[in-house]
């Protein structure tokens, strides 16, 4: 019985730790263990908050797989809908958005430890252990650990699909692990169609290393056989809201062709100085101690492959290096060209800031062997010294991470509330409109609509609300057709259409004016004191009479105001 136990003790203890076995991997160890501390400490401080636009579109849809909600689907299908599957069982299980909170603290952790065994087997354990330590500080991973996004989640994937791509293709440890590959590979497209950018790095370096011969080689075939066939079942969900895919996806994202179903996003795709917007965001998203390294970093990096661009085929460190450069280069590119203007989220490009980073600390390698050969000091001291530097250059992504995190904690606030007191006063068939479609639909538990009706129909693909009209009159035929019960607007969150709410400056004064409603708010520029107020209590029009539920008094007041409507046939 005791021999039993200890044999199975013994099991567990090589599977968790069978991969330590120097002191690099158990330096390691610690690290990963305090950024799981770090990120525990941002799941208890965060755990509940109010969710974001994008949050709410993964959980509602989420929730309303998970618990059968007869609400209306609000899915936006040309995202992947692995986390909302995800999500859905989460629900299902009563774990709910607790459980899934915890689920991104582990993903994030997860970017840790892959990207650790990566870079140990691209270039050094020594170089992968230095990365590892910013990378557990990173501001991104660590701000963004806190919010349900799938950018946490698709970069794991993603770097997980690099390691065993690297360990099947190009360290042939086994076929088996570029058929898991193919199939990592999808679970990041499903997570995250973006993620379909980060194949050009791949198939480059193939080419490079085998030219034309690639395309006899029977494994690669197997694993594109594996991610084409896993991606079905997506694109025919995707085709029916969409058409072709592939021509919506390169009308959608990348500007060439037209769509079906276009989207009024007002960012036009253009190759302009915008697509660099990524690059020159850098010192944010690093911090200014990183990026003085990371400069002095790509020169030391980069130098050789420049310099012998011409044996990349043969030589492994320089093919390494040229496809850290290739997955960087993808990443910032296509997302700058992608977002165009001066649109940058940091969090797009998750999954490039392990090889960002380690390109910064490895000036820092160097610098040891240039002080051990002048000053003759020993190289494990040495090493401990940069490795204290380096904790200390990591403090600015501390305290941005902190400032961010209580910054927004309570953002949406008013939003949440709204959507939880429509739910306890309504009922499970009524209807609502609300330009915050998915937090209100996550919140109410309701059906939710915005009041461009024939513009959400465009953009969902879902041609039942095609057969309205554009604009106000769209809008007042739904009011007709489907009698929604509560209408909400917000002078804070989301636009809203003019002739539901405006807002503007005159001679001093910020006015709010809700046309439909009636009503008007007016405050003094300069204190924000409130100087009129004409929110109407009751409003009747010609077959409704319109009830202000939110807010009751004016000390309620908080940006958000809700009617309840009548309908009188």
């Amino acid at each position: 019985m005791e021999e039993g136990i200890e044999k199975r003790k013994s099991k567990i203890s090589k599977f968790l730790f069978g991969w330590v076995k120097d002191n690099y991997d158990r330096i390691f160890l610690a690290i990963l263990l305090a950024a799981f501390a770090l990120r525990l400490y941002i799941f208890f401080q965060t755990m509940h908050q109010p969710l974001w636009w994008d949050e709410a579109d993964y959980l509602s849809a989420g929730k309303r797989w998970g618990l059968s909600l007869d609400i209306r689907d609000i899915w936006y299908y040309r995202r992947g809908f692995l986390f909302p599957l995800i999500s859905a069982l989460f629900f299902k299980t009563g774990l709910g958005e607790t459980g899934i909170r915890f689920l991104e603290v582990l993903f994030s952790t997860g970017i840790v430890a892959v990207s650790y065994a990566l870079i140990s087997k691209m270039f050094s354990k020594k170089l992968a252990l230095l990365t590892s330590i910013a990378l557990s500080a990173s501001w991104i991973i660590l701000f963004f650990t806190g919010r349900i996004l799938t950018d946490i989640p698709a970069a794991f994937f993603l770097l997980l699909a690099l390691l065993l791509f690297w360990k099947g293709y190009v360290l042939k440890e086994g076929n088996k692990f570029l058929y898991l590959f193919g199939f990592i590979f999808v679970c990041a497209v499903m997570t995250r169609m973006q993620s379909l950018m980060l194949a050009p790095p791949f198939l480059i370096y193939i080419f490079i290393k085998e030219k034309f011969k690639m395309f006899k080689n029977k494994q690669l075939w197997i694993t594109l056989g594996i991610f084409l066939l896993l991606l079905v079942p997506y694109l025919i969900i995707y085709s029916t809201h969409y058409g072709n895919p592939i021509a919506d996806l390169a009308s959608h994202y990348l500007g060439i062709g037209s769509s079906a179903h276009p989207v009024s996003s007002g960012n036009v795709r253009t190759f302009s100085m915008a697509t660099f917007n990524y690059f020159k965001d850098l010192p944010y998203m690093v911090t200014t101690p990183i990026l003085i390294l990371l400069i002095i970093g790509a020169i030391y990096f980069l130098n050789d492959l420049i310099i012998g661009l011409d044996k990349v085929r043969k030589d492994e460190i320089l093919s390494n290096k040229l496809f850290v450069v290739l997955w960087i280069l993808s990443l910032f590119l296509i997302m700058g060209y992608i977002g165009s203007v001066s649109y940058v989220e940091q969090r797009y490009v998750t999954a490039a800031l392990p090889f960002l980073f380690m390109i910064a600390v490895s000036p820092l390698i160097l610098f040891e062997k240039i002080i051990s050969k002048y000053l003759k000091i020993n190289k494990r001291l040495i090493f401990v010294g940069l490795f204290v530097i380096l904790i200390a250059m990591m403090i600015p992504n501390f305290t941005l991470t902190k400032n961010l995190t209580e910054n927004k904690l309570y953002s949406y606030y008013s939003i949440e509330q709204a959507g939880k007191l429509i739910k306890a006063d309504s009922n499970s068939t009524d209807i609502i409109m609300s330009t915050s479609l998915p937090q209100i639909t996550y919140y109410s538990e309701r059906s939710v609509y915005p009041y461009e009706v024939h513009e959400d129909g465009i953009n969902k693909g879902d041609n039942s609300l095609l057969k309205y009209s554009e604009g106000e009159k769209g809008f007042e035929e739904f009011l007709t057709d489907k009698k929604p019960k509560y209408l909400m607007t917000s002078s804070i969150f989301e636009d809203y259409p003019t002739w539901i709410l405006t807002q503007g400056q005159k001679e001093g004064y910020n006015f709010i004016v809700m046309p439909f409603f009636n009503s008007s708010i007016v405050y003094d520029a300069k204190t924000n004191q409130m100087v009129s107020l004409d929110l109407k209590g009751e409003i009747k029009k010609e077959n409704m009479t319109l009830t202000l539920f939110f807010p009751k008094s004016v000390d309620e007041i908080n940006g958000v105001f809700i009617y309840k409507v009548e309908y009188n046939n």
